[in-house]
């Protein structure tokens, strides 16, 4: 079985999530926990980065490990 693994989409390439986005927000200023799940390949990192990415423009610290 061939690997369809790849790097998350960003930028122009990111589309589609504007309430996820704005329910993790949310969640993060309430300072609340977050548990993102889903099948491989659905987004859950490609969101996150966004998230953070977009956070960080506000002046919020956002670590990737």
């Amino acid at each position: 079985m061939r690997s369809s693994t790849g790097r998350w989409v960003s930028g122009e390439d990111f589309f589609d999530r504007e309430r996820e986005l704005e329910v993790l927000k949310t969640r993060v200023r309430e300072r609340n926990h977050v548990l993102l799940t889903g099948q491989r390949r659905m987004g859950k990192t490609s969101i996150l980065r966004e998230r953070g990415s977009r956070l960080e423009s506000e002046g919020w610290i956002f670590r990737n490990s």
